[in-house]
């Protein structure tokens, strides 16, 4: 039995692709069946796919066998009860971020042919984004554009399988322009265009953050206020060690005090 920290649970044809960090070693899993794609089947009544929300604690019955494919992070699971045990906060999995897209050198899509080569190959990353663009075309699919410029793909629309985002997206809700994401690959495909099977860039998961929080950053910045400074500020009138803990009256307190300090000469 392995405790995860959920931070995907997406579509995956007629099933579930759900993931997370363990709570014990901090490495990525993707818990997957025996069926030809992994898929966790939602019939399964050992699992509560549909109510594991990201960031719920999970205690999943893995095994140490990694399935046949390339991703480094499968592993099967024994036929078990699931169950979820507690609830995570962003601080927790803030460490895990990563600051680059996972193999740079591809765009959109990467050669599953390149990715069987380095077997096991990693296929799973959290990132940090703090510029976003949603978008739903006409045809219903619902992208996700990363305008920050360190991860040099704003002209990429990656497609999102995230359901809750994916819902919000359908009915028009606006979504948050900063966001922690979960990214995945998709499973080997051809189209028109590509010369060989290709493995596109998903948005699997999407925790979003306040926007508060990135203002927060930048008042702080701008009035000289260190790492250190600022914690002892959260402690104080907030018992909060950090801004990502804010509730969103408090992160718009912090704002609003800030904006009062002049910025040093």
């Amino acid at each position: 039995m392995r405790r995860v920290i959920c931070l995907a649970n997406s579509y995956k044809h007629q099933g579930r692709c759900i993931a997370g960090i363990t709570v014990d070693s901090g490495e990525w899993v993707r818990p997957v069946s025996e069926l030809d794609d992994g898929r966790i089947p939602t019939n399964d009544s050992t699992i509560p796919s549909e109510q594991i929300n990201l960031l719920d604690i999970v205690d999943i019955p893995l095994t140490n066998e990694r399935s046949s494919g390339y991703e480094r992070e499968n592993r099967l699971y024994k036929s078990q009860d699931w169950n979820i045990v507690g609830k995570a906060e962003v601080i927790q999995i803030l460490r895990y971020r990563e600051q680059q897209l996972l193999y740079p050198e591809f765009g959109r899509k990467i050669p599953s042919a390149y990715l069987n080569k380095i077997k096991p190959a990693q296929t799973l990353q959290l990132i940090e984004a703090k510029q976003l663009r949603w978008e739903r075309n006409q045809y219903g699919k619902c992208k996700v554009f990363i305008l920050d410029d360190i991860y040099d793909s704003e002209k990429i629309g990656f497609s999102v399988t995230d359901p809750i985002t994916i819902n919000k997206l359908n009915q028009g809700q606006s979504i948050s322009n900063h966001c922690l994401l979960s990214m995945s690959f998709g499973q080997p495909w051809q189209g028109e265009n590509d010369p060989e099977p290709m493995c596109y860039r998903l948005v699997a998961g999407v925790i979003e953050l306040l926007p508060e929080i990135e203002i927060i950053g930048q008042e702080m910045q701008r009035v000289g206020w260190t790492i250190t400074e600022g914690r002892s500020y959260l402690q104080t009138q907030f018992s909060k060690e950090s801004r990502y803990q804010l509730t969103a009256s408090e992160a718009q307190a912090v704002v609003q005090f800030l904006q009062t300090l002049p910025t040093p000469e």
